[in-house]
């Protein structure tokens, strides 16, 4: 077994212990960029108003059948992942500008991405076909199309985790995109699944932590004055858990940011000079500034 792959396989737990200090210095980074948590913010907005928009024709699809409501599903997911994929890479762009001392401000963040509105549209079509043959695979009343359905979001899960910031950061074709996005996953796994897991715990923890002060201010009110006391709790606890969902979707994309970065150019951020990313291996030298795209990488060959 040679050095490095002997050093991929090892120190899972350790790897944990760095995901949680990933996630810390995530959160320092939104500390000093507050303005980051918006772009989950306008993603998960456009996200709700396209499913109320689209609430009566899948209704009205599913109740005409006859296909037509995979046809529905497919405009559905394609604008929402258009959407999200857009506000999400204006984020992954604002986290690389935090990183080299720059404010990432929202309305330039969103100006700077709007020249990858290409590759995000492939991505949406893609994504929406791939979203709509697993719906119908999901609904098929065969046990073993069900069964591959799952193992194969998986896979797709894995392979595309780093899409976003490969539409960014790269000049790739189609085909070298999910490669692109699959061997990054494969370089950095025990640092993706650390990562994880030390957001999942933060983010779990302070919303309970947060949940339990809102009961705590609402319970006396709601005693006293039983209808806004409730009113005021489910506000409270509304709130905690839109916050709560916005630092995870900021966290992540402030991580998957920064592993790619250093996965691409072997030059740890500056926020991340206490995570140990030595234990990272497979990495190539190259730039992840959206100014100096690459169109000549080994793996752009299809």
């Amino acid at each position: 077994m040679s050095p490095q792959l002997g050093s991929s396989r090892m120190g899972f737990f350790d790897r944990l212990k760095t995901g949680w200090t990933l996630t810390k210095d995530s959160i320092g980074v939104i500390r000093n960029h507050p303005q980051l948590l918006l772009f989950p913010l306008l993603a998960g907005m456009t996200s709700i108003a396209f499913f109320v928009l689209f609430f009566f024709p899948l209704l009205i699809a599913n109740l005409v059948g006859t296909g037509l409501e995979y046809a529905v599903l497919f405009v559905l997911y394609f604008i929402t992942t258009f959407f999200s994929t857009y506000f999400s890479a204006a984020l992954v762009y604002g986290a690389n500008e935090a990183f080299h001392g720059r404010e990432p401000g929202v309305v330039d963040c969103l100006k700077a991405v709007s020249d990858r509105i290409g590759p995000i549209v492939v991505w949406s079509l893609i994504s929406a076909t791939v979203s709509v043959i697993l719906k119908s695979l999901e609904e098929s009343d065969n046990p073993v199309a069900s069964i591959l359905a799952s193992l194969f979001a998986v896979g797709w899960s894995i392979m595309t985790f780093f899409i976003v910031p490969v539409i960014v950061f790269e000049d790739v074709s189609v085909t070298s995109m999910f490669k692109r996005s699959g061997v990054t996953f494969k370089e950095t796994w025990g640092e993706t699944l650390g990562a994880g897991f030390g957001i999942t715990l933060i983010v779990t923890v302070l919303g309970i932590v947060l949940a339990a002060l809102a009961l705590v201010v609402s319970v006396p009110v709601a005693a006293v004055f039983p209808g806004p006391g409730i009113f005021l709790a489910v506000v409270l606890v509304g709130g905690v858990m839109v916050f709560t969902y916005l630092l995870s979707q900021t966290i992540w994309g402030i991580a998957k940011t920064a592993l790619y970065v250093y996965a691409a150019e072997g030059v740890t951020p500056e926020e991340f000079d206490n995570f140990d990313f030595e234990t990272l291996g497979g990495r190539t030298e190259r730039s992840a500034s959206p100014d100096s795209r690459r169109t000549s990488e080994p793996w752009a060959d299809d």
